[in-house]
């Protein structure tokens, strides 16, 4: 395998990973009998996530298509660059009032909300016009977040709520993850048929998104049950509220930092690892991208194991380290196949990252404003996008990558301060356990 180039290579590389994929689901040890016998669970733990893949595939959807949209409609290099910062700054805006919304009228309206705000994105993509693009794109990053805070917030509520035990939502968080790779690959697939079955026409996708927003709306509104954070609170109290709890609680503000700069990274890698294959050699992009999801698939799978032998502070540290490594790889050497084993392999932490940060948050987030809460960790993380876009001329692609290598780099020293902390706390609160209990 050393010694291919070119396509052949990326194709061995996706065989090898598949039979890495199917080998990791094969050896995967059968779920505990509490698990599977309680129907309960199972059947709400798989309406969830069905109808959450069903909105992730929404947003896949759109994604391969969407700069081809506007380049096919005659968009400059430079506007399609200000729709897609409109996009990332429209998030990092009216998303921090999406989550306020979720926790005071119901994390369920908010999840119908952006069914609806994301269709008609959609439809914005039908006219060839700067202006009805420009709303689009503002409509798409106000139900993006959405679409990372209110599902997940729902879903933890509702397990509470309903008595399930807590160790069982790690189980969740990685169906969630592990399926949402394989949909990706799908959606990428089905995009590029839908585009030849149009003529050609890079809208297709959009109107397959469109009938998946319509049908998980649908569900949702049939068969989900509300529930909220803080009712009683207006929108400024909310957000003032989610401020202090970050400002006063540093394990909440480290783990905000974490994953600001973790997803911020994450998404600038997105932007840079075209530029550096394609210099390189020809790229199969498609091959490239299922590639790069299998590995995000088996990085969900792996964190089950990794999470039945060890706490999520404790294994995360050195997933972070090994990220940041994969991310230098472009720095240091010139081998197609080196960094594009780098690149499969960070994928495959980002893979584990998704669940393990969501079982943090359900751990260290209030659930009064998890929402909000969530949303405000977006405000950094966007602003590093938009940053990042914005100084694309100047800054050079590995450049881009080192500075990558070094915030993930920092994520494992914030991790590690947080679980210093969080074992402080545990520290102080453990002689008031022991009193209460005498006293009883």
């Amino acid at each position: 395998m050393l010694g291919l180039t070119g396509t052949e290579m990326y194709t061995t590389l996706l065989g090898a990973l598949s039979v890495v994929f199917v080998a990791a689901r094969l050896s995967q040890p059968k779920e505990s009998q509490a698990v599977t016998s309680n129907s309960r669970f199972v059947s709400f733990q798989r309406g969830f996530v069905i109808c959450y893949l069903i909105m992730m595939a929404a947003d896949w959807l759109q994604g391969p298509t969407v700069y081809a949209l506007y380049k096919h409609y005659g968009f400059t290099h430079e506007e399609n660059a200000q729709l897609f910062i409109a996009g990332f700054g429209s998030s990092m805006i009216f998303g921090t009032f999406a989550g306020t919304l979720a926790d005071k009228y119901g994390r369920r309206l908010n999840c119908q909300v952006y069914g609806v705000a994301y269709a008609l994105c959609c439809i914005s993509k039908h006219f060839n016009n700067f202006y009805v693009l420009m709303a689009g794109r503002l409509l798409g990053g106000f139900s993006t977040s959405i679409l990372w805070s209110a599902f997940e917030s729902w879903m933890v509520s509702e397990h509470n709520s309903r008595g399930f035990d807590g160790d069982w939502m790690g189980n969740t968080f990685s169906m969630m993850i592990a399926g949402n790779g394989l949909v990706a690959i799908v959606c990428g697939f089905a995009a590029q048929g839908a585009v030849q079955l149009y003529d050609g026409h890079p809208v297709a996708p959009f109107d397959l998104s469109l009938c998946c927003l319509i049908l998980g709306t649908l569900i949702i509104s049939f068969t989900w049950t509300e529930n909220y954070g803080d009712s009683t609170a207006s929108q400024s109290q909310g957000l003032a509220r989610a401020w202090t709890v970050i400002k006063e609680d540093r394990k909440v503000f480290l783990l905000g930092l974490i994953q600001s700069m973790f997803e911020g990274a994450m998404y600038t890698f997105v932007f840079v690892w075209t530029p550096v294959l394609e210099e390189l050699g020809e790229v199969p992009h498609g091959f490239v991208f299922a590639s790069f999801m299998i590995s995000c698939s088996i990085g969900a799978i792996v964190f089950k194991t990794l999470s039945t032998h060890s706490s999520t502070e404790s294994y995360m540290r050195y997933v972070f380290i090994v990220a940041g490594l994969c991310m230098a790889g472009p720095v240091v050497t010139q081998n197609p196949l080196l960094i594009m084993l780098c690149f499969c392999v960070f994928e495959a932490c980002v893979g584990i990252f998704w669940p393990s940060i969501m079982t943090l948050r359900s751990k260290y987030l209030p659930e009064e404003g998890r929402a909000t809460v969530m949303n405000m960790f977006r405000i950094p993380l966007n602003a590093i996008v938009c940053l990042v876009l914005y100084n694309q001329g100047v800054l050079t692609v590995r450049t881009d990558f080192a500075i990558c290598a070094v915030a993930h780099l920092c994520c494992a020293f914030l991790l590690h301060r947080l679980s210093v902390y969080a074992r402080q706390d545990e520290m102080k609160a453990s002689p008031k356990d022991l009193e209460m209990d005498a006293d009883a």
